[in-house]
């Protein structure tokens, strides 16, 4: 039996990159609190998908919109939203702070079915 055992992990890892395009965030940043980051916007995806923030407190996020569709961020605590951007048109940057206590946080585009297509990422604070 533990002789097949190297086979199988190999297997297991080869199928597990076959996953059904999660879309999920593709990079994660820290971030100090007060401080700002920036994350860009394309369809149907934010880079980084994933912020870290070190400590609750005030958090500054810049939008570069580089894709060819109007985009927004929007910050969601336990689906309400608590901060964000307007949607603007691709070309255009825009910068929301939203204040930020220790939890899990949804980061989300609520234009049209931009979420729904893969348009959201996580943040975290520590």
């Amino acid at each position: 039996m533990w002789r097949y055992f190297p086979a199988l992990c190999a297997c297991a890892a080869a199928l597990g990159g076959c996953g059904g395009g999660d879309n999920g965030p593709t990079r994660t940043v820290m971030v100090s609190a007060g401080k700002s980051v920036s994350v860009t916007a394309k369809e149907y995806s934010f880079d980084p998908g994933g912020l870290v923030l070190e400590s609750a407190g005030t958090l500054r996020v810049t939008l570069d919109n580089r894709g060819s569709l109007a985009h927004n961020i929007k910050v969601l605590e336990d689906g309400r939203e608590i901060g964000g951007t307007e949607s603007f048109a691709a070309g255009g940057e825009r910068t929301a702070t939203v204040q930020v206590r220790r939890g899990e946080y949804r980061l989300v585009c609520s234009v049209g079915d931009h979420e729904e297509k893969g348009m959201r990422g996580t943040l975290q604070v520590r």
